[in-house]
């Protein structure tokens, strides 16, 4: 089974069935394991008391971050109830689901969550080549962790256009979020691993041509690092030392410079244009051109025109 991206998550069906919220966007990736990262974004409006219940039981945990400059008071009930507060923009909270905890929520909140299995990080220690697997995930229920809030916004744009949604990101955004969790918050001992070389030069030849093959389609990790006989991990840092560039940004600055040379064609629509350099349509390719180049695709057709 490939990696894949779904935009019909488990994880956002649970959160809106049990809790009653119509506002949840969510997107699972799945590789050839199983379900790598659930990942969801659910706000509430409303003043009143919102009731989080536990979600049904299994052996994976669930990270929740607040996103919402003007916080929420939360308190949660694992055993014991715990009056949390005021929760600040980058509040984290890790909720073992094996244990059935629950919350209660008494302000209007934005949060982003993030799922993550047992076995997937299993399979992430195993990858790492760490000495053993993850006990568990400890965490200070509230405390603020700038890092995850960043990655929760910037999985927005991804709920937000799911079409548009790269798989070469996902994938770095799943690698980022389960080191950092592993690192900062995971139960494991032994020495850290070695640090990662560059890529040899045919690893890098090799590693640039096919993601030029796939300048049109979709790509995960997985499979470019597959061509250079190394795992995800290992690939991604290794390119990074080498190119000074992960593989997306790699691909999306490639597509870019396609899309201005296809752009001097006149006989070719910018819709056209976009299609073909791999963007999901037009209004794709004209947000992704403005942020490199400063300027929108038909902007820069008729400045090179004049």
């Amino acid at each position: 089974m490939p990696n894949t991206l779904a935009s019909d998550c488990q994880l956002g069906q649970r959160l809106a069935m049990q809790y009653g919220v119509d506002a949840v966007q969510s997107l699972v990736s799945r590789t050839r394991r199983g379900c790598e990262l659930g990942v969801a974004r659910m706000h509430y409006e409303l003043p009143h008391l919102f009731v989080l219940a536990p979600l049904p039981a299994e052996d994976a945990f669930l990270l929740s971050v607040e996103i919402n400059p003007g916080g929420s008071r939360r308190i949660v009930r694992d055993g014991d109830s715990r009056q949390l507060g005021l929760q600040r923009e980058g509040a984290l909270h890790i909720a073992d689901l094996s244990q059935r905890a629950s919350a209660y929520v008494s302000s209007p909140f934005h949060s982003m969550f993030f799922h993550l299995s047992r076995a997937a990080l299993d399979a992430f220690a195993e990858e790492m080549e760490m000495p053993r697997r993850v006990n568990g995930l400890r965490c200070d229920a509230g405390a603020l962790d700038p890092v995850i809030a960043s990655l929760g916004r910037a999985m927005l744009p991804v709920l937000m256009h799911p079409q548009e949604a790269s798989r070469l990101f996902v994938d770095h955004v799943a690698l980022a979020l389960k080191a950092h969790v592993v690192h900062v918050y995971g139960d494991v001992g032994g020495a850290a691993p070695a640090r990662t070389r560059g890529l040899a030069p045919w690893q890098e030849r090799r590693a640039k041509a096919f993601l030029m093959q796939h300048l049109a389609g979709d790509v995960s990790l997985a499979d470019a690092a597959r061509e250079c006989a190394l795992s995800r991990s290992h690939f991604s840092k290794a390119f990074k030392q080498t190119t000074g560039q992960t593989p997306h940004a790699w691909l999306v600055g490639q597509r870019i410079e396609a899309a201005q040379r296809l752009l001097q064609d006149p006989a070719r629509s910018i819709a056209q244009v976009a299609v073909a350099c791999g963007f999901a349509d037009q209004s794709h390719l004209t947000r992704v051109f403005s942020a490199r180049t400063g300027t929108s695709p038909a902007r820069w057709r008729r400045s090179r025109a004049d």
